[in-house]
């Protein structure tokens, strides 16, 4: 009755997707961490589609517990999102790997830069969820390239990612680039 309940982990693996083993590239498999909490309030089975930081885990613990949120703590808590509410906490996600890669996501399409390598990869989430089909080339896609790439500067600027990314509107579109090709 006043207890609640938060399973959460580390980022995936990819185990053979893309033809990938390992940590080392910016796909859903790789970046997306299970977050499941059960308790007073939440109704059972329900699923919450919005982006968020597992960085919100304190807040939320905090929300939920009753205790105030510090305010040194930069990520939002998610309690009015898994007790049914819609509103969203962010407009997209920015993930990271050494300075091999670089990645935005929004709801609908998700943003892949390999500098070193000089390719882009563009995926639609909503009707490509696996990421099988790179539409960086897509002609009608090209301003939401330019739209995905001016977020992705803004997240490097606003966490001092220092990251030389060159000029992603002329890198390559090719398809699922395994990294250790690129490296």
């Amino acid at each position: 009755q006043n207890t609640y309940v938060i399973l959460t982990a580390d980022h995936g693996l990819a185990v053979g997707e893309h033809g990938l083993m390992g940590k080392q590239n910016m796909y859903d498999c790789i970046i997306r961490v299970p977050w499941i909490i059960a308790g007073p309030g939440i109704k059972n089975g329900s699923r919450v589609d919005e982006l968020v930081y597992q960085h919100s885990n304190f807040a939320t613990t905090c929300e939920l517990a009753g205790i105030p949120v510090p305010k040194a703590v930069e990520f939002p808590s998610c309690v009015d999102l898994i007790k049914g509410g819609h509103t969203p906490k962010h407009d997209a996600i920015f993930s990271r790997y050494r300075d091999f890669q670089r990645a935005v996501r929004t709801k609908d399409y998700k943003l892949i830069v390999y500098p070193k390598a000089k390719i882009v990869q563009i995926f639609d989430m909503k009707n490509d969820p696996w990421e099988m089909h790179n539409l960086a080339s897509h002609p009608k896609l090209t301003s939401v390239k330019v739209q995905l790439t001016q977020r992705l500067h803004q997240f490097q600027q606003e966490l001092d990612d220092e990251l030389e990314l060159g000029n992603v509107s002329e890198f390559a579109d090719q398809g699922h680039v395994p990294v250790q090709e690129q490296i």
